[in-house]
This record gives C-alpha cells, structure tokens and sequence, in this order.
C-alpha cells in the first residue's frame, strides 16, 4: 500500500496553454507529470480558442483567449477527474488578452489585454463562475514609434503585499493597483506608478520570497530590473543584461521567473536568442549571471518549475515542444533531461 501511494504522488497534472489552430491545436492539454523521471503522460485535451495564458487556484483553472476578432476573452473551468469542465466564459474589455492571475485567496481574477490599454477585474464566485466587476484603461507611449505608440498591457501579478504590478511594455511603465471590495464589487484603486528604462519594455515579474525586491524582465532590451523597497516605495537598484557576452542578436526577452529558496532567477530570451539565463541570487538582491543555456528550440515565451523545482519546463512556441531540463538545486544550472512533449505552439505551462 505505502508503494502504490508513493507512486501515485510522483504523478501530478501539468496544463499547457496554446495557441490553436485547425488540425493542429485545440486548446488546453491536461497532462499526468511524474515528479521523479520528468516524464509526461496526455490526460486529455480541451477545446479553447488560443488559451495563452493558464491560471490555476484549487480545481478552479481560468484561460486568456487571446484572440482580437471581437471574441477575445476569458474562460473559467473546473478541475474533475483529470479533464476541465467549463463553467462559463465573458469578453475583455480590450483585445489580445495575454496574461491572468487569480489572486492568492481564489476571490477575484486580472486579465491583461495587449492591445487596447485594457486591465479586467472579474469575481470568482464559489462555484468558480466569473463575473466581470471593474476595468481600467491605461493611455500614452514611449520612445519606440513602432512598439511602443500605445499601451501594451502584458501581465499583472499580485505582490507579497496583496497590490497588483502591471507591466506595460507601450509606456515603458509598471503601475502598483490595490484590490478592494466596495458594495459586493472588487475595484481597482492605483496606488503607485515605477518608471522602467525608457524603450525597454516592461513583460513580466518575479518577486522575491524576502518581499524586499523584485525583478523586472525587459521585452525589447533583454535586461532584468531589480528593484529595491525603500521606505514605502520601490527603486530601480541594478540593470543586467540576460544575454551571453558578444551576442549581437535581435532579442525578445518572455519569462522570469525565481525559485522558492530566492537564491536562483530565470529568464528566457526569444528570437535570435533562444536561451534561458540563471542568475544568482545576492545577499543584496543583486544579480549574478551564471549560465546562458539554450532552451534547444525557438521561441521560448514561457516556462515553469516543476512543484519540487527538480526540473524546468519550457515552452518553445516556434518549434512546437516543451523541453524538459533538469535543475541542480545547489548550483541553480541546468542541464537538458532528454525529456520533451510535443505540443503544437505550447506557450503557457502550469502545475
């Protein structure tokens, strides 16, 4: 009996968001990961137009469907049995919903539109249905005429202080929004507002567990941004650079991410690039880089540990395959397990 159970734990459901397209994709596929061989079994698959980007709270799972033909939106569904059920789907109120999070208690949930300068709010009830609650739609630019002539909403994740950071690559800004409920309706309510390197295009976030910094991925420039709580507001405290030395390529920096322990940082690079850094952890925050690996593919656009953080997965979009790389938890380098799942255009992975 002890055996089987110890088995049965080593298997735990891994979800890849994609983008969808007829004969190749359809949506969501649930797949059984086993924890000690990096081995990955398909449970099932699940129609959803270009679920980009995954979140899960509990059996509650939610998907951007990031279209921009007027069906852009977010659809909610319920963990049973190994497959998703739906419960029900609403429209953003922008286009090309790329990013959501559902906060850490399961209440409420942030999409993040890449066009139209559009941040959702939607209640999740507790039977995960979603309803939509409030909206905020940001304006302006920066210095990039061609990337940056609006707002580009890319993620929102929630602080160790409950606030939502939302990176906006089009104004080169990182705004701070609180998340109250007033009458039964969760509202946004901006608190703060950090500036990012002009042209650099703020992407993604990682925080670290010691809640006195966080690291800022840069889009355009490839740079990481850590920045540094001081009294009640955040400075920009170092600007280093994810590529190895000499390279000249163009860049399309995806995903940080930092493990559990806050010693090791991970940034993926797209485009000419096609590599995953790892930086160091200092005792200051800083960051050391340490190993530029390739990501064995193209198109990097995300990646995650695995719960035990033995491994990192990544998602090459371009060549239509996860990657399965080990993660030596002393050194925080990795090193290809030979492992792979092949998934059409697989751009989000969550456990």
């Amino acid at each position: 009996m002890f055996y089987s159970q110890h088995i049965q734990a080593q298997q735990i459901p891994l979800y890849i968001g994609t983008y969808t397209q007829k004969n190749e994709s359809k949506g969501i596929y649930t797949y059984s990961f086993n924890t000690k061989t990096g081995d990955a079994t398909l449970l099932s698959e699940t129609e959803t137009s270009s679920p980009s980007f995954l979140a899960r709270h509990k059996n509650i799972l939610l998907a951007a469907n990031e279209l921009t033909d007027g069906n852009q939106s977010v659809s909610a569904f319920r963990i049973e049995d190994g497959k998703l059920n739906f419960i029900n789907k609403l429209p953003t109120t922008g286009s090309a919903p790329c990013h959501v999070i559902i906060d850490k208690k399961g209440k409420y949930a942030v999409v993040s539109n890449y066009l139209g300068g559009a941040l959702d709010l939607y209640a999740i009830d507790a039977n995960g249905h979603i309803n939509q609650n409030d909206h905020k739609k940001y304006s302006g630019s920066s210095v990039d005429t061609k990337r940056q002539e609006a707002p580009h909403i890319h993620s929102a994740f929630q602080g160790p202080d409950g606030n939502i950071y939302v990176s906006d690559l089009g104004t080169d800004l990182i705004h701070v929004l609180a998340v109250k409920l007033e009458d039964g309706k969760y509202k946004f309510n901006e608190i703060e507002t950090i500036q990012t390197p002009k042209g650099a295009g703020p992407r993604h976030i990682a925080f670290h567990p010691n809640k006195k910094y966080f690291y800022a991925l840069m889009e355009m420039s490839a740079d990481v941004v850590v920045y540094e709580k001081t009294g009640n507001s955040w400075k920009q405290k170092q600007v280093i650079n994810m590529n190895a030395e000499g390279f000249s390529g163009k860049d399309g920096a995806a995903d940080v991410k930092i493990s559990k322990d806050g010693k090791y940082l991970y940034a993926s690079n797209r485009v000419d690039a096609n590599t995953i850094s790892t930086f160091a952890v200092q005792k200051d925050g800083s960051l050391n880089k340490i190993q530029v690996q390739s990501v064995l593919g193209k198109g990097p656009r995300n990646f995650n540990f695995s719960p035990d953080q033995n491994f990192v997965l990544v998602g090459n979009q371009l060549s239509n395959e996860v990657v399965i790389f080990k993660r030596d938890k002393k050194t925080g380098s990795l090193s290809d397990s030979g492992k792979r799942i092949q998934a059409f255009k697989p751009v989000c992975l969550i456990f």
